[in-house]
């Protein structure tokens, strides 16, 4: 019997280095050199073997501390876009009308919700905020409130209230943690 080899093939390291691009097995498997009619069968065949899948696992350890981007690190990204609050970005008087905030005015956590900011039509300046509703949408996929859990017969208000609920307290988990540290 064959002792099971305990490193890569150079097209199986090629194969990792490849699926980290895009974390789409199949191109891999192309991109690697695998020639199979459908790089997809390479691909999950190459994913059912546990030296590759270890091998993924480091590589993909090893590129989120370099890169110090790890999950905790986009949940709270995603945090800043869902709970901005547009009256953080603005002022409202009489006199003047509606008025954006200068830029020095606002926190980290509020310059990180703005996706753009430009001259307005009449002078003033516009500003657009990053997809609200895709970071809250992301944010609960993440605690798994989407898919067969959720209870189907609960009203829209009521779960929006739920996930807005389970939000802040992860968020609130989150802001716990790195006090601490």
């Amino acid at each position: 019997m064959r002792k099971p080899r305990s490193h890569l093939l150079p097209r199986q390291r090629m194969f990792v280095e490849e699926y980290l691009v895009d974390l789409n097995p199949g191109e891999a498997a192309k991109r690697a050199g695998y020639k199979d009619r459908n790089p997809s069968n390479a691909a999950n065949a190459l994913l059912q073997r546990p030296l590759i899948v270890e091998a993924v696992r480091k590589a993909m350890d090893e590129r989120a501390r370099r890169t110090q981007i790890d999950a905790d690190r986009v949940l709270r990204e995603f945090a800043r876009i869902a709970f901005a609050d547009i009256r953080s970005f603005t002022d409202w008087d009489a006199k003047t009308g509606l008025t954006v905030k200068p830029l020095s005015d606002l926190s980290e956590d509020e310059t990180a919700a703005i996706a753009e900011v430009k001259d307005g039509p009449t002078g003033g300046k516009k500003i657009k905020l990053h997809d609200k509703r895709k970071a809250l949408e992301s944010i609960a996929r993440h605690l798994g409130l989407f898919g067969k859990v959720a209870d189907r017969s609960e009203s829209p208000a009521l779960a929006a209230e739920r996930v807005r609920e389970l939000i802040r307290r992860k968020v609130a988990a989150l802001a716990r943690s790195d006090d601490a540290e």
